[in-house]
């Protein structure tokens, strides 16, 4: 396998276990920052897009 090859592997590697080691809270602000992210391109596409709401006061911050 290359070198190139080998980064991509082991930085995907890296990040798995990141997220794998993340809190419950982090996980969900995680999913609904991506939720954000993804609804303007969503609904410019006519897709009906809810995010979901969260009281973020209750969220330990990381």
């Amino acid at each position: 396998m290359s070198a190139e090859m080998n980064r991509i592997i082991g930085a995907k590697d890296q990040r798995r276990h990141r997220l794998a080691a993340m809190t419950f809270p982090e996980k969900v602000r995680a999913v609904v920052k991506l939720q954000e992210m993804t609804a303007p391109l969503l609904r410019k596409q006519g897709r009906q897009v809810r995010v979901w709401t969260m009281d973020r006061s209750i969220l330990p911050r990381a």
